[in-house]
């Protein structure tokens, strides 16, 4: 018998979920903004405007970090579910489950501590034409990777609990 997550996990990953999702898409709707006033200013005004291109740029970098996040949490991002279809019996997949969860959680954690080390070179510098320290557009890595970090250990405490693995990409 399978069981629902608790419901404080079941929460968390929800707003977690939602507060990435707003800051994504406002680095996309930035980054749309920004690419349009760069063909206005450059086709109908012949002005060059630098600026509008590193901020599409920063703001581009923002939204796919967090959009990342928020797929690894919804499962949208490309699997193969070769192994986990010829298992049977809720125990082997549990223990794939966690297995997996081990395996990423490991490369988050390297892949972490290196975004850190490049946090700690970059953040004295500044953009070439916007006037913002680069530390700032590279901290959406660290917080991404902490967001899959967070989602994985719900996911692994939900599995502890016996709960249910979400499989398919909510709609």
């Amino acid at each position: 018998m399978t069981r629902k997550p608790p419901a404080h996990i079941d929460a968390a990953r929800r707003w977690l979920a939602l507060a990435l999702e707003v800051v994504a898409s406002l680095g996309f709707l930035v980054m749309c903004i920004s690419i349009i006033l760069q063909v206005v200013f450059r086709y109908i005004l012949q002005l060059i405007a630098p600026w509008t291109e590193e901020l599409a740029r920063f703001a581009c970098i923002w939204a796919v970090f967090l959009g990342a996040a928020v797929c690894f949490e919804e499962r949208a991002h490309i699997k193969i579910d070769f192994v986990v279809g010829k298992l049977s019996g809720t125990l082997a997949r549990r223990l794939l489950l966690l297995f997996h969860l081990a395996v990423t959680s490991t490369f988050i954690l390297v892949a972490f501590y290196g975004s850190i080390l490049l946090l700690r070179v970059s953040w004295a510098d500044t953009a070439t034409t916007v006037p913002i320290q680069m530390g700032f557009v590279y901290l959406a890595l660290p917080l991404s990777l902490g967001a899959i970090a967070a989602f994985g250990i719900l996911r692994c405490v939900a599995a502890v609990c016996g709960a249910k693995e979400r499989t398919e990409v909510k709609g």
